[in-house]
């Protein structure tokens, strides 16, 4: 029970960590086995996994950080949505760049007819848009 409640503890700082960008201290829980696919409970229905927090800090370090531990890159939320996605919409082409150099699908959605793309087209990154537009025609 100790290691259950050890390890929910150092998830917990995990997030934390992440949601502050302190890189040093993410990296020392990884090493000490916090999980990189601990999913956060927002609320009863509102899950988040530290990878799509990191993203969605901009945090390119973490993420590659998270990335390098085996974070689950196609993972989606409550909504459907993929850390590559929310990438997207941030505009972050830097962060859209790694997670498609490591594993994210250029295809992803959310079965609702949001994708990779119009994700991006919110962002209004025009450079993003040209981008993701590329990746697509080399996918067909």
């Amino acid at each position: 029970m100790t290691i259950c409640a050890f390890g929910q503890d150092s998830n917990e700082k995990l997030y934390k960590a992440i949601v502050k960008g302190d890189t040093s201290l993410v990296k020392q829980l990884l090493n000490d086995k916090a999980d990189p696919n601990f999913i956060k409970a927002e609320g009863p229905w509102m899950k988040v996994s530290m990878l799509i927090t990191a993203v969605n800090n901009g945090n390119i370090d973490i993420v590659k950080i998270l990335i390098a531990n085996k974070a689950d890159i196609k993972w989606k939320d409550g909504f459907n949505t993929t850390a590559l996605m929310y990438a997207a919409a941030k505009g972050n082409k830097e962060i859209v760049v790694v997670l498609l150099d490591n594993g994210g699908d250029i295809n992803d959605n959310d079965g609702k007819g949001n994708t990779v793309l119009s994700a991006a087209k919110e962002s209004k990154n025009k450079e993003l848009i040209k981008f993701i537009e590329e990746k697509l025609k080399e996918k067909k």
